[in-house]
């Protein structure tokens, strides 16, 4: 190998900040280049990338407070190095003080030569003094406190402080800091959970069924990559959180019904309907993206569908006129700020700014209003984003209700786990409450 696991880690988190790119796909891409899918070293690479992106308000807060300049203006790659370097001095107890300050010089003097004293000096002084560098109060400043300890933007704790209180954003910044688990729905037109257990536990996994989705089994251990096994291949399961498994259940479409999923993405709740419809009936697919139209076709021939047809549309420009007033169910699945899956994307924590919720805000209502007219007169319609922010959520709800008076908000149906369902009304989880990503929906129903 031609560069060390820490110099791996330090090149996806610089591309992950410079490009946009998420760290998933990269990380697999690095896995599978160097070879590293399984291995200590490939956990290894994982544990830095992800870790850091988790922490990195927290690192940069004790680092700005080592540097003597401004750390903003630093270098990516740089600010990179001491991030991977302090996760591991205050985190990482398997591997000594010295190895980590040495690796760290090591990879300066490669990609920056000049700045390779300063990383020295900074991370020895952090084994000198960092126990005492103290973060805000939380008595004082809850949301700086919890901003820079538990590692979220700022606006985005005083948005959860003002929703939720500081006990519920403590614990919901806390929780998303932990790894999720890894969750997978089971694929009904082939195989029942519960056969699908015994296959995974012949096969070396430790598994255990979701708590909320009758379809979802959650794997706890493995020998190898899940989506390496003959089962994978087949089309017996998807991967899929526990919380989107459940939006399906809100629909709960029959055999022969006609469902438009309005922005279908790579296809995870789309041929989660299809299971639930026994493959019987239409439901069409849109998304502006071609790429995850072509992601979901291919999905839906692994998993032996034959129901969904796809299109290529951008619904925020309006409907097509042949697709009014024709479909028993429509799912919007909305374009949003996905806060309730930084688990999953820490990332995101760093990328979405205040500043771009306006913009969101007008796009889902677009895409909610134009989707609205493809209801059939009785028919349903529900809305749900993987979002924790009022308003992405019911916000957007109520002002759709304020505008369309033929449309009402209903109890979602019996067919979904009721302790997830808050007043009745809308459907909301929490990572930290539930162990799944948060996602929030409402369903209404055309007069």
């Amino acid at each position: 190998m031609n560069k060390s696991v820490r110099h791996l880690a330090v090149d996806i988190l610089t591309q992950v900040e410079l490009n946009h790119d998420f760290a998933s796909p990269l990380l697999d891409k690095v896995l599978d280049d160097y070879q590293l899918t399984g291995n200590p070293d490939g956990r290894l690479l994982t544990h830095l990338v992800y870790g850091v992106l988790r922490l990195r308000a927290h690192l940069d807060w004790i680092i700005a407070k080592l540097y003597r300049g401004n750390f903003e203006n630093l270098n990516e790659q740089i600010k990179n190095i001491l991030r991977i370097s302090l996760f591991q001095l205050k985190f990482s107890e398997r591997i000594p003080s010295f190895a980590v300050v040495d690796e760290a010089v090591k990879i300066a003097n490669k990609v920056h030569p000049e700045k390779s004293g300063l990383i020295n000096a900074i991370l020895r002084t952090f084994l000198r003094r960092g126990s005492n560098i103290s973060f805000p109060p939380l008595k004082k400043n809850s949301a700086q406190h919890i901003g820079s300890f538990y590692s979220h933007p700022l606006w985005l704790v005083e948005e959860w402080l003002a929703i939720m209180g500081k006990q519920n954003t403590l614990a919901l910044c806390a929780a998303n800091n932990k790894i999720a688990p890894l969750a997978i729905r089971t694929n009904t037109l082939k195989i029942s959970r519960n056969e699908l257990v015994r296959e995974l536990e012949l096969q070396g996994f430790d598994v255990t069924p979701t708590n909320y989705s009758p379809h979802g089994i959650i794997i706890n251990q493995g020998n190898i990559p899940i989506q390496k096994i003959t089962a994978f291949s087949k089309g017996l399961f998807r991967i899929q959180d526990e919380g989107a498994q459940c939006i399906s259940f809100l629909l709960n479409p029959s055999m022969n019904d006609s469902v438009l999923d309005a922005c279908s993405g790579s296809g995870g709740k789309t041929t989660h309907l299809a299971a639930l419809m026994q493959d019987q009936g239409v439901i069409l697919a849109i998304d502006s993206n071609p790429q995850k139209n072509d992601a979901l076709k291919k999905e839906a021939a692994r998993m032996g569908i034959t129901s969904i047809k796809t299109i290529t549309y951008d619904l925020s420009a309006g409907l097509p006129e042949d697709l009014r007033d024709s479909f028993d169910h429509v799912l919007i699945d909305a374009p949003c700020s996905g806060t309730g899956t930084l688990r999953r994307n820490p990332e995101i924590k760093w990328r979405i700014k205040q500043k771009d919720m306006d913009k969101l805000n007008s796009l889902q209502k677009n895409i909610l209003d134009n989707s609205s007219q493809a209801v059939k007169k009785g028919g349903h319609l529900i809305y749900c984003t993987c979002s924790l922010l009022s308003k992405e959520n019911e916000h957007i709800i109520n002002e759709f209700l304020k505008n369309n008076k033929h449309f009402s908000l209903c109890e979602p149906p019996s067919s979904i786990n009721q302790i997830l369902i808050e007043n009745k009304l809308f459907y909301r989880t929490y990572p930290h409450v539930h162990n799944m990503d948060g996602f929030f929906a409402a369903v209404l129903k055309r007069d």
